[in-house]
C-alpha cells in the first residue's frame, strides 16, 4: 500500500533499484509495478526517496541509475582495496607470467567476492568469476584461499548451501578431503586448483593480508595445467610476490 514503512517498504525500494540496474534501457512505473505485483501508486511512493537522492532519474521511456550510483561504486572499491595500484599489479604480474591475472576482493564472511579485477594475457584462458557467494569456491583457487580464512561457521553455511558439487572429474566433493587442502593452503600460503572448476585450467591464488592480519581478498593467476606443471615453482613465486605487494597497496 502507498504508506507502507519498515522494513518491507526498504526492500521494495531496493527492488525497484535492483530492478532498473538489470533493465537494458529505461524501465516505466508500470512496468516496475507489474513485476513487484504491486499498485502503480506505490511504485511511485518508492521511486520518490530515489530520485529525490540521485540514485535513479526520469529518462524518455522511465527510470534510468543516477547520478549517485557511480560515487557509490567508487568508495566501494576504496573500501575493498580496488584502485588503480592493483591494476598495475595485475599487469606487473600478467608480464611476468604471461598468464591471466586476477584480483579478487572478499567481504563479509570471507565468502563473498567483492568484486573481480582481471588483467587477461592473449589468448590465456580465465575463470568465469562473478560478483557474490560462488558455488564453485571449493573448487577454485581463489576460492580455497577464502575457505581456508574463513570462520567454521561461515565454512559449514557454505557446505550446507551450495553443497560440495562436482565440476569435472578432479573436484574436491569429500568433506574430510576438503579440510586436508585447506589445511595444506594454510600451511603453505598459497593454493591451486589443476582442472578442477574447469577443465583445461589451472590456478593458483595467494592470499591478501590487510592491516590487522586478516584475509581480505587475493592475488590469482590462471594457466594451462601443462604450463603450471612445467613452470610451477616461478608461477608460485610470482603470485606469492604479487600479494605481498597487493598488501601494501590495500590499505584497509
Amino acid at each position: 500500500m502507498p504508506g507502507q514503512t519498515g522494513p518491507r517498504a526498504a526492500e521494495r525500494t531496493l527492488e525497484v533499484l535492483e530492478l532498473v540496474a538489470d533493465a537494458a534501457g529505461p524501465v516505466s512505473a508500470k512496468a516496475l509495478a507489474r513485476s513487484l505485483g504491486c499498485a502503480l501508486s506505490t511504485v511511485y511512493t518508492l521511486l520518490t526517496p530515489l530520485t529525490e537522492r540521485g540514485y535513479l532519474v526520469r529518462a524518455d521511456g522511465g527510470y534510468v541509475l543516477g547520478y549517485r550510483v557511480p560515487a557509490l561504486h567508487r568508495s566501494f572499491q576504496k573500501q575493498t582495496g580496488l584502485d588503480e595500484g592493483v591494476v598495475g599489479l595485475l599487469t606487473w604480474l600478467q608480464r611476468a607470467t604471461r598468464a591471466s591475472a586476477n584480483y579478487v576482493a572478499f567481504q563479509g564472511n570471507g565468502l563473498v567476492i567483492a568484486d573481480v579485477r582481471t588483467v587477461a594475457a592473449q589468448g590465456a584462458e580465465r575463470p568465469r568469476l562473478g560478483v557474490g557467494i560462488d558455488p564453485r569456491s571449493h573448487a577454485y583457487a581463489h576460492g580455497k584461499i577464502a575457505l581456508a580464512a574463513a570462520s567454521p561457521a561461515a565454512r559449514r553455511r557454505y557446505l550446507e548451501e551450495l553443497g560440495l558439487r562436482r565440476f569435472t572429474p578432479y573436484t574436491i566433493a569429500s568433506v574430510t578431503r576438503l579440510d586436508e587442502e585447506l589445511r595444506r593452503v594454510r600451511r603453505l600460503g598459497f593454493a591451486q586448483d589443476v582442472e578442477e572448476a574447469q577443465p583445461g585450467l589451472a590456478c593458483l591464488a595467494a592470499p591478501v593480508l590487510g592491516a590487522g592480519g586478516a584475509v581480505v581478498g587475493c592475488v590469482a593467476l590462471s594457466v594451462r595445467p601443462d604450463e603450471l606443471r612445467a613452470n610451477r615453482s616461478s608461477l608460485i613465486d610470482a603470485v606469492r610476490r604479487a600479494a605481498q605487494k597487493a598488501a601494501q597497496v590495500d590499505h584497509r
